[in-house]
């Protein structure tokens, strides 16, 4: 093994990198360059321009070396313009040993040393000797990285199976940290920040649409940690996290977003919940239902739209603009049309009606705590959740279809049991914003946003409740007949 150092040459260059910045536990580029520097003047050598990067230089790295790769660039063709390759340790260039192979062949081929300041010893790739050395090195470094990143799953699996939180704290938490040894003792609600959690999921339970909610939450000057104001995509990311629910998610296989992989795994957190677990497969449902449809044109803005049905040929009735103002009018064949805000007036009057009365209002809340109709629910949310997961799963190129049309009938099959057991239990979700023992329903009704209302009406507005709402062809052509004789109520059983 030879030192060479009676025939060092006259310039280098420096690749300087560092895989934690401010940390304590790694030497930074800037220091690097500080000894490069010292040694360079006792050796005489011209520093030139170095090569910087932050990021680990592992095989599991996820951010690109934008300096690894210039100076692999520049050896590639030729614009090095050193003798010398500084590195302040060996994997400091790299922790893959095919990235290695190739610097010391490219080094080689441009006749170009490798300096290594933690070994104070001058590398010739030309030399058998030496070029052993470095592939030693470098495998040792990539054997290194493997046990550190085994070690970090460990550990990271560990902290998930304990329910302990990870990575950054979520929107609605602070954490809690012990002021001597700075251990991690608790995540905690954050008053203010919790209020707008509970608030976004109630209201998206209720019904409410993401685009309405960012708006109030605009102009009431609610706003992000950032200082921005919330938008639909930012409030969807938030209503579709399980740490709202106080539960733990650790899933290494996930690529991005809040699609799940196959080996992901659910722990009861150590933080308390935001929102009932209920509330947020129930939220969760709905906004990553396939048949939801969020773009400006299919927004429902009119109350009985796609809603009440055209009598004489079961046709769904659409809003239409008129010179002479708004009517209902069937979507299918025109069969019948009637007053748009006639027959507002007396669909709100009869929902109002309906969830006022005393024998009604104690039906619906009869069994709020009822722990057989918790556990329907919790059944019902869990077999929708598992549902979606599979469809998910096939859309990720993860399963195939026909292993996930194998499984979907069994699934079906107990997903239609557990909704009919829950049917016989519960009142629909969205009534209950609108019912209660303090609650004035007028009010209530008045206050709510649109897309909330239209879910009531589809919920009441059912052969089970109310009835289907079908409207009649008027008895008189072209005479005015009242609302209340071109209404037909079809319910279950008539």
């Amino acid at each position: 093994m030879s030192s060479n150092a009676n025939a060092s040459p006259q310039t280098a260059r420096e690749y300087l990198r560092v895989s934690r910045d401010k940390s304590g536990r790694e030497r930074s580029p800037d220091e690097q360059h500080a000894d490069h520097v010292v040694v360079g003047a006792e050796r005489g050598w011209a520093l030139g321009a170095a090569y910087r990067d932050i990021g680990s230089a592992s095989k599991y790295a996820v951010k690109a070396r934008a300096g690894f790769d210039q100076l692999v660039a520049d050896l590639e063709t030729d614009c090095f313009g050193a003798e010398l390759l500084i590195l302040w340790e060996g994997s400091r260039g790299s922790r893959r040993t095919n990235e290695w192979v190739r610097l010391i062949e490219l080094c080689e081929d441009r006749h170009v040393r490798i300096f290594i300041f933690t070994y104070e010893r001058v590398f010739d790739p030309a030399n058998p000797y030496d070029r052993a050395d470095l592939l030693e090195l470098a495998i040792k470094s990539e054997l290194a990285s493997a046990e550190t990143s085994k070690r970090t799953r460990r550990a990271a699996a560990a902290t998930a199976a304990a329910g302990r939180p990870a990575g950054r704290c979520p929107y609605g938490y602070r954490r809690r940290y012990d002021p001597v040894t700075r251990k991690f003792e608790a995540q905690e609600e954050e008053p203010q920040e919790a209020a707008v959690v509970r608030e976004l999921f109630s209201r998206l339970h209720a019904g409410h649409s993401l685009r309405s909610i960012a708006m109030d939450f605009e102009e009431r000057g609610i706003r992000t940690r950032s200082g921005r104001f919330f938008s639909s995509q930012h409030l969807r990311s938030l209503a579709l996290m399980p740490a709202y629910a106080g539960i733990r998610v650790h899933d290494p296989g996930r690529e991005s977003g809040h699609t799940l992989s196959p080996d992901a795994k659910f722990t009861d957190a150590v933080w308390p919940a935001l929102v009932d677990r209920l509330v947020f497969l129930a939220v969760k449902r709905r906004l990553t239902d396939p048949a939801r449809v969020t773009t400006r044109p299919g927004r429902g803005v009119h109350l009985l739209s796609m809603i009440g049905l055209c009598d004489p040929c079961g046709g769904p009735l659409a809003a239409v603009r008129m010179r002479e103002g708004q009517e209902y009018r069937c979507h299918r064949k025109s069969c019948v049309r009637i007053g748009y805000a006639e027959l507002n007036t007396f669909v709100e009057a009869a929902v109002v009606a309906y969830i006022s009365r005393p024998e009604n209002l104690a039906w619906l809340t009869a069994r709020d705590d009822d722990e057989e109709l918790l556990a329907a629910r919790r059944q019902v949310a869990e077999i929708r959740s598992e549902l979606d997961d599979l469809a998910d799963q096939v859309g990720a190129g993860r399963l195939s279809a026909s292993l996930a049309a194998r499984a979907e009938p069994g699934i079906r099959a107990r997903l239609n049991a557990a909704e009919a057991r829950e049917a016989e239990l519960a009142t629909p979700a969205p009534l209950r914003d609108l019912i209660g023992a303090d609650m004035d329903p007028v009010e209530r009704w008045q206050n709510a946003p649109m897309s909330a209302r239209r879910e009531v009406v589809k919920l009441l507005f059912s052969p089970e409740l109310i009835g289907q709402l079908r409207v009649l062809r008027s008895p008189t052509r072209g005479h005015h007949c009242p609302v209340s004789e071109r209404v037909r109520w079809d319910r279950k059983g008539q």
